[in-house]
């Protein structure tokens, strides 16, 4: 069977206008629940995909949204991806990804380049800083909030409850006896890993513990700089017997550390993560990890972005998602 080609043949094929097609794909202008669902339904069968050149032409915007990442191989980083991209994918849209990998350099030259090819949009992952480009142009902070004090009038901004994870995953370790943990972190500038060391804090003072031994902060978030980083420390004569690791990838370059200076996890030193990305269930053993709910995340920026593309005044511009602790074995004696 021959698939549509065209807004009219959907129209046809849905029982509706060009219009109401055209007012679903856009989300601007009224239509009921039960008309976008049998719209999308049938774009989604006949793989249809709105002519963006000719919207852009009409509309000085197309029918893509840039989304700017600060590395597509961090395994929570390409989650977030993934749902974003389900998302636009839905409403008939293109994702155009951006990968800076955590350069301000490169983040400026795509920044550019996404408001020179007129996107409707930009979700931004990036601790980027506020650029005169994006004003007026509807953007979404996803995870990592601006590095500078970002405008509540122009942006929103949505990311998990980074405190309270913090604060999960050092209780997790403090329950099951440790008494001197380690964080591993890598702080910088990104305000969610300053979260997460807070929750840490409020842990350890609610239990009456000090904070001991000396703060890791490493120079990057990747397997090889937490192994550096935890190794130095091992053969410096640290004393520990728990580690929190403030992403999944931290903790599993911490785990390789561990055991190359033959130190097991959970029989010589517990740990916990941050992100529950597919990484902490399959990494040896399982990883107790702060889950993210980036479905949530991903479906509540989207929607957020569509208004302000529809030129709607968001609610709200800041939101804070609930976190939860996923137990593995790894905080298990």
């Amino acid at each position: 069977m021959e698939k549509a080609k065209n807004i009219k043949e959907i129209a046809r094929l849905a029982g509706v206008s060009t219009a109401t097609v055209s007012r679903v794909i856009n989300q601007n202008g009224r239509f009921s629940k039960e008309t976008e669902k049998r719209v999308r339904q049938i774009i989604q069968q006949n793989d249809y995909m709105p002519n963006m050149s000719a919207q852009g032409l009409r509309t000085s915007r197309t029918d893509v949204v840039g989304v700017v990442v600060p590395d597509i191989t961090n395994p929570h980083f390409s989650n977030v991806v993934l749902h974003l991209e389900v998302e636009l994918s839905q409403r008939g849209y293109a994702c155009l990804i951006c990968n800076t990998n955590e350069s301000e350099e490169l983040e400026k030259k795509h920044i550019r380049s996404l408001t020179a090819r007129n996107v409707s949009g930009i979700i931004l992952i990036s601790s980027t800083r506020n650029y005169a480009e994006l004003e007026g142009l509807p953007t979404v902070y996803v995870d990592r909030p601006s590095r500078s004090k970002m405008d509540r009038t122009e942006g929103v901004m949505i990311e998990s409850d980074n405190v309270n994870g913090g604060y999960l995953a050092a209780k997790a370790l403090l329950q099951a006896g440790c008494r001197r943990i380690l964080i591993l972190k890598c702080l910088g500038n990104d305000s969610n890993q300053v979260a997460r060391y807070t929750g840490f804090k409020q842990a350890l003072s609610e239990a009456g513990i000090e904070e001991q031994g000396p703060l890791i902060d490493l120079d990057a978030v990747s397997i090889a700089s937490a192994k550096k980083a935890l190794s130095a420390l091992i053969e410096e004569g640290a004393v520990f017997d728990g580690i929190m690791a403030t992403t999944d990838t931290i903790a599993g370059g911490a785990m390789i550390a561990l055991r190359e200076h033959g130190l097991h996890v959970p029989q010589d030193v517990l740990m916990t993560g941050f992100d529950d990305s597919p990484f902490a269930a399959l990494c040896g053993p399982g990883i107790t990890s702060v889950h993210q709910n980036v479905a949530e995340m991903s479906r509540l920026a989207i929607s957020l972005l569509f208004e302000m593309m529809a030129g709607k005044e968001p609610a709200c511009r800041y939101y804070r998602i609930p976190v939860t602790l996923t137990v593995r074995d790894s905080t298990r004696r």
